[in-house]
C-alpha cells in the first residue's frame, strides 16, 4: 500500500509549454501565425494525427507503445545488454512516453538517476493518459530544428502545408528528425538525414506498410531545403482574435483562404497605384450577408516590412470620419416616418445654418431635386435639410439602435454635420450596418444575425427600417455613379445588382465605399493611417474601384425584389413628389414603405390669374373680367426657382406682372429673404480690431434687374439692384426685417441679434 501510495505520489509531468497563436480558415486552413511567447513555432495540435506519420513514428521509435504502461522491459533488457556490449551508453531504451517526459523538463543531462526518474514519471503518465492523448501530445512538443517545435509547425516550416497531407516520405522524414534535429538545417549532414529517412521507409516497406511503388516514390522525395515562411493571410484578424491572452491559441474562422488571398492581392495591387498620391494604407471586408460570415478580412494592405506607414494597424477596427457614408441610412429613416418619398422633391440651394453652409461637392445647386437621385448624387444640401427636418437627435438615437458604437457624444456636438461625417465610425460597423440593411431590403422578417468572423462571435447590427424603406434605399442606390478608372464592372452581368454608396471626409482623410447584392457585401476604407489627407483622396476615386473588383471575385446575385407586403402605392404631385394639392393637375405613383405616415401636401402648385395667352399676371381691378384666365402652375419660390431653371429646361416660370396691375392683389412673391432666417438667433463677431462684425442680409428676386428696398426697425437702410445684399450690426436685441420691391411686394422677417460673445 505505501508502495502504490509513493506511485500515486508522482508528479503527472506533461509539456506546458506555450503554443502559438493562429487563425484558421472556415476549412480549417492555416491563414496566419504568430512564434509564441517563447520565441518558438510551436502551433496547436490538429484534431487527430495522421496515420502515415503515427506508422512511422512508431516504427522508428517504439514498436510496442501500444502494448507497454509506458516502460518497455524488452527494450530495456535490449539496452543494457547492447550498453554492457559496448562499454558505454549507446541506447536508453525511451519509449515515446518517457520521452515526452523528458521534454517536458527541458531536455536536461542523459543520466542513469534520470533515466529511473522518466521511467517512474512515464508509468505514472500512462495511468492518466490515453495512448493517445500522450502521442498528439509529444507531436505537438517535439524538436523539429531550430525553432521549429510540434509536428504541424514542422509540416508547414517544411512542406508547407498541414500535416493530414503528409505523403510517406515526409512522414517518414518527420518521425526520424527529433531524434537528430539538427540535421535539417542546409548544408549540415544532409546524407545522414537521407539515409535515416530511407532506412525507415526499407523498414515500413518490409513491415508491408509501403508497397514497391510507393517506396520507390518516397526515395525519390527531395529533402526540404530551408523553412519556408509560415502563411500570413488575415494577419490582422488574428491580431484582433489574439488580443485577449485567456482566449485559445487556435480559432477557426468564417474566412474563405482563397478568396481571403485574392482580395489581399486586389487591395495591394490598388495600394501601389496610390501611394504616387501618398496614399498608404487601405482595409476591406467581404461579408455572405445571410449567414453574417466574413469571408474576407483584410485589415490593412500596406506592406508589412513599411513600418512608417504604420502597417500592423487594422483598419477594419479603427474608428474613422463617416464622410456621407451615412446618407442612406438617414434617407431609409425619413422614408419610414413619413419625411419624404423617392420622388419627394429636396431643396438644393445655397444656405447658411448658423456658421454652418454645407456645400455640394461639384458645387453646383439644383433647386428642387428628387430625395432619390440626391442621395444617389451624394448631394450634401438635400441631406443637411433632411437632416435638419428629421432631428439630428433623432437620427443620431436611430444609429446607436442600429448598432455603431463609436457615436458616444451628444446630439448638440454633432449637429447637422452628422450626416457629412461630423462623426466617426470603423469599417467593421459600417459594412455590418450596410449588410444588416440588405438583409431587411430582400424582405426578411428574422432578425438578421449579425457580422462574425469567429464562430459564435457576432456583433450584433439592427437598423430600425421597415423592409420597404431598405428596399426603396437599395434601389435609389443601384444608380450611384461608378468609376470611369475600371471599365470591367460594365461587362460583368451581376453589375447592375450592386447597391453602393462612396463617402470622403473633410480634408480628404478617408475615402469610403460600401456595397451590396442580395448575397454580399463589400466594405473599403482607403487613406493614411496617421489620418494625413491628400488632395485625390475621395471615394470615388480610390476606393469604389477596389469595391468593383472584389465583388468580380464573388458569385453573381440575383437583383432584390420589392418585399411584397413591404410597400404600397401612393399618388403625388408629379412636380414636387408630395400629395397633391387642389391646385396640382399632374400627378404619378410612386412607392413608400408600407405603413409609412407620408402626408405631406404639395406647396408649389397654384392657380394664377393672367391674360390671354398667359403672357402676363393680371386681377379684375386692372384687367377687364372677360379676358382674364385662370390656370394652375408649378411656382417655385424666387430662391429657389434661380438654381432650378437651369436644370430643368421644362420649368414655367412665373409670369410678369402687367403694368398698372397692384402686386397686392395678384398671388405670390416674386422674390424671398436668404438670410437671416425666420426666428433667428445670431452672435454678433468682434473683429481682430476689437470691432463688431456685422450680418449680411440677403434677398433674391425674379426679375435680374428690379430694386429692392431695405427697412430695419422701420428704419430706412438702403436700395439694392442685381446684387441684393445689405451689411448691417443691428443692437441685441429682437429686430423686425422689411423688403419692398418696386412693384409693392412685400417681405417681412423677425430675428434676434443675441450680446456679443468675448474674445478670450
Amino acid at each position: 500500500m505505501a508502495a502504490a501510495g509513493g506511485f500515486v505520489a508522482l508528479p503527472v509531468v506533461e509539456p506546458r509549454a506555450p503554443f502559438s497563436r493562429i487563425l484558421l480558415d472556415r476549412e480549417g486552413r492555416l491563414l496566419a501565425a504568430r512564434v509564441a511567447a517563447d520565441g518558438q513555432w510551436r502551433l496547436p495540435p490538429g484534431p487527430e494525427l495522421p496515420d502515415r506519420y503515427v506508422t512511422a513514428l512508431l516504427a522508428f521509435e517504439d514498436r510496442r507503445f501500444f502494448h507497454h504502461p509506458g516502460v518497455d522491459p524488452l527494450a530495456v533488457a535490449r539496452a543494457l545488454v547492447s550498453n554492457l556490449r559496448n562499454g558505454r551508453i549507446v541506447s536508453g531504451a525511451s519509449t515515446l512516453t518517457m520521452q515526452l517526459v523528458r521534454l517536458s523538463r527541458n531536455a536536461p543531462p542523459r543520466t542513469f538517476a534520470q533515466k529511473v526518474w522518466e521511467a517512474l514519471v512515464a508509468l505514472r503518465l500512462e495511468s492518466v493518459r490515453s495512448k493517445e492523448e500522450i502521442l498528439r501530445s509529444y507531436a505537438s512538443h517535439a524538436p523539429f530544428g531550430g525553432n521549429v517545435v510540434g509536428l504541424e509547425a514542422a509540416a508547414w516550416r517544411y512542406f508547407g502545408r498541414r500535416s493530414q497531407g503528409l505523403t510517406w516520405g515526409e512522414a517518414a522524414l518527420l518521425a526520424v528528425l527529433p531524434n537528430s534535429p539538427a540535421l535539417i538545417h542546409p548544408g549540415r549532414h544532409r546524407a545522414d538525414l537521407r539515409v535515416k529517412r530511407d532506412r525507415l521507409l526499407l523498414r515500413l516497406h518490409e513491415r508491408g506498410e509501403l508497397s514497391d511503388v510507393e517506396l520507390s516514390a518516397a526515395r525519390a522525395e527531395r529533402l526540404p531545403d530551408r523553412p519556408r515562411a509560415m502563411p500570413q493571410w488575415a494577419v490582422h484578424g488574428l491580431a484582433w482574435t489574439s488580443s485577449d491572452g485567456a482566449k485559445p491559441p487556435a480559432h477557426r474562422t468564417t474566412i474563405d483562404r482563397d478568396l481571403q488571398r485574392r482580395a489581399e492581392r486586389v487591395v495591394q495591387e490598388r495600394l501601389r497605384r496610390l501611394r504616387g498620391d501618398g496614399v498608404h494604407n487601405a482595409g476591406a471586408l467581404v461579408v455572405r450577408i445571410d449567414r453574417g460570415e466574413v469571408l474576407a478580412y483584410v485589415g490593412n494592405a500596406a506592406p508589412l516590412d513599411a513600418a512608417e506607414h504604420a502597417p500592423f494597424v487594422d483598419v477594419v477596427r479603427a474608428p474613422r470620419s463617416t464622410g456621407s457614408i451615412l446618407k442612406p441610412f438617414l434617407y431609409a429613416h425619413a422614408l419610414d416616418v413619413g419625411e419624404l418619398t423617392p420622388a419627394f422633391r429636396l431643396t438644393d440651394v445655397p444656405v447658411r445654418l448658423g456658421t454652418f453652409s454645407p456645400e455640394n461637392f461639384d458645387g453646383h445647386h439644383r433647386g428642387l431635386v428628387r430625395a432619390d437621385v440626391a442621395l444617389a448624387r451624394s448631394l450634401n444640401v438635400p441631406a443637411v435639410l433632411l437632416l435638419r427636418q428629421v432631428g439630428a437627435g433623432r437620427f443620431l438615437d436611430f444609429l446607436r439602435r442600429a448598432g455603431l458604437s463609436t457615436l458616444d457624444r451628444s446630439a448638440g456636438h454633432y449637429g447637422l454635420s452628422l450626416v457629412l461625417g461630423g462623426a466617426e465610425a470603423s469599417l467593421w460597423e459600417l459594412t455590418g450596418l450596410y449588410s444588416a440593411l440588405a438583409w431587411r431590403a430582400a424582405g426578411h422578417r428574422a432578425p438578421w444575425q449579425g457580422l462574425r468572423v469567429v464562430a459564435g462571435a457576432a456583433t450584433p447590427f439592427a437598423p430600425q427600417v421597415s423592409a420597404g424603406g431598405a428596399y426603396l434605399t437599395a434601389a435609389a442606390l443601384l444608380h450611384v455613379k461608378r468609376p470611369g478608372i475600371r471599365k470591367r464592372w460594365r461587362r460583368h452581368s451581376g453589375a447592375s445588382a450592386i447597391s453602393w454608396k462612396t463617402g470622403t471626409s473633410f480634408g480628404f482623410r478617408d475615402a469610403w465605399a460600401i456595397g451590396f447584392t442580395r448575397d454580399h457585401a463589400v466594405g473599403v476604407w482607403v487613406g493614411n493611417a496617421d489620418g494625413e489627407g491628400r488632395p485625390n483622396l475621395t471615394g470615388l476615386r480610390a476606393a469604389a474601384p477596389i469595391l468593383f473588383s472584389l465583388f468580380e471575385l464573388l458569385p453573381e446575385s440575383r437583383p432584390l425584389a420589392p418585399p411584397s407586403l413591404g410597400l404600397t402605392r401612393v399618388q403625388v404631385c408629379a412636380h414636387s413628389g408630395r400629395r397633391p394639392g387642389p391646385h396640382c393637375t399632374e400627378r404619378a405613383w410612386t412607392r413608400i414603405p408600407a405603413g409609412s405616415p407620408f402626408e405631406r401636401t404639395c406647396p408649389y402648385c397654384r392657380t394664377i390669374t393672367c391674360d390671354a395667352g398667359c403672357g402676363r399676371r393680371v386681377h379684375a381691378d386692372c384687367h377687364p373680367l372677360g379676358d382674364i384666365h385662370t390656370e394652375r402652375r408649378f411656382v417655385l419660390p424666387p430662391s429657389i426657382e434661380r438654381h432650378h431653371r437651369a436644370h430643368d429646361p421644362a420649368y414655367r416660370r412665373l409670369p410678369p406682372l402687367a403694368v398698372g396691375c397692384e402686386a397686392a392683389r395678384v398671388s405670390g412673391s416674386p422674390f424671398d429673404i436668404l438670410f437671416p432666417p425666420a426666428g433667428g438667433n445670431f452672435f454678433l463677431p468682434r473683429e481682430l480690431d476689437g470691432r463688431l462684425g456685422r450680418l449680411v442680409l440677403e434677398a433674391e428676386h425674379t426679375v435680374p434687374d428690379t430694386e429692392i428696398h431695405w427697412h430695419l426697425d422701420g428704419r430706412y437702410l438702403a436700395t439694392t439692384r442685381h446684387v441684393h445684399q445689405v451689411e448691417v450690426t443691428p443692437s441685441p436685441g429682437p429686430h423686425m426685417l422689411v423688403v419692398v420691391d418696386r412693384d409693392g411686394h412685400r417681405l417681412q422677417r423677425r430675428f434676434r441679434v443675441r450680446r456679443t460673445r468675448q474674445v478670450p
